[in-house]
């Protein structure tokens, strides 16, 4: 009975487990774990069923997610911000500039004295303020003068590049150009080798000042020279010339725009009236060598 007992419960046990094998195919169980990190977001869920896909997306979001099922579903999105960094460096040009207040930047220096003034030969190298670079340079714009003007003063005038110390020192700056007749020091001192000379300065040739310096400072030479001219009344003609047109300066000015300058320093314009024009004419008749 017992052996008959235990026979029947084992074929119980086989036919019962036989048949839940056959439900829980026919029956699966689902299980769903769901996480969530930060902003991450996973979402899991599982059969037992055999078949498996994938599929797989992104898109422009921060979040991530991934849902698995009988089939497994996986979304994934990620966002990246990035940011450019453009640098422009300028290099300045250096660019340099000089402003010069002209009414003060020509300077004369004349004496009294009606004897004549030996003429320094040398080199200027030794000349206080002598600068040079621009020596040459200015030696073609003394052989471009106007002829007339050139030849009155070729044989007694030096012309020097340079910037006159005495004349930087009561400007406080070195001037366009300086005429000096009677060979001024630093100091204020005369009776030095450079008597009887015009000075363009190196300041001038950059500003592009040289020929009307060089114009005006010769027309003081030119003055100079002419200065024991006297005409048939019997007057000083260049004392004469400077009481017509209002100064030294103006008459300088005066004979710049005679031999066909067109910058003055002084004038108030740069057209010569016809009665000026006739004076001038007649004081270069006069006064002045063939």
């Amino acid at each position: 009975m017992s052996g008959k007992f235990t026979t029947t419960l084992v074929v119980l046990i086989v036919v019962f487990v036989g048949w839940s094998y056959i439900y829980i195919i026919n029956n699966p169980i689902e299980i769903s774990i769901q996480a969530t990190i930060g902003s991450t977001e996973s979402s899991t869920s599982t059969s037992t069923t055999t078949s498996t896909s994938t599929t797989t997306s992104t898109s422009t979001t921060t979040s991530t997610s991934t849902t698995t099922s009988s089939s497994t579903t996986t979304s994934t999105s990620t966002t990246t911000s990035s940011s450019t960094t453009t640098t422009t460096t300028t290099v300045p040009v250096t660019t340099t500039t000089i402003e010069v207040s002209e009414k003060d930047d020509s300077v004369t220096i004349n004496t009294d004295s009606p004897e004549n003034i030996e003429i320094y030969e040398g080199e200027f190298t030794s000349f206080d303020g002598f600068e040079g670079q621009n020596q040459f340079n200015l030696d073609g714009l003394v052989n471009n003068l106007p002829e007339e003007m050139r030849k009155s003063v070729e044989n007694n005038v030096i012309f020097v590049n340079g910037c006159h110390s005495y004349a930087a020192t009561i400007l406080g700056r070195c001037p366009f150009g300086v005429w000096d007749s009677a060979g001024t020091f630093a100091d204020g001192s005369t009776n030095s080798n450079w008597k009887l000379s015009v000075w363009v300065s190196n300041k001038a040739f950059a500003n592009n000042r040289a020929y009307d310096t060089l114009l005006h400072e010769t027309s003081h030479a030119l003055s100079y020279l002419t200065r024991n001219c006297v005409n048939p009344e019997g007057k000083n003609q260049r004392k004469d010339a400077q009481e017509f047109f209002g100064s030294e300066e103006l008459f300088a000015d005066a004979l710049v725009l005679y031999f066909g300058g067109g910058y003055v320093y002084y004038r108030d314009n740069v057209v010569l009236q016809e009665l000026e024009r006739s004076y001038l004419e007649n004081y270069i008749a006069l006064c002045c060598e063939d």
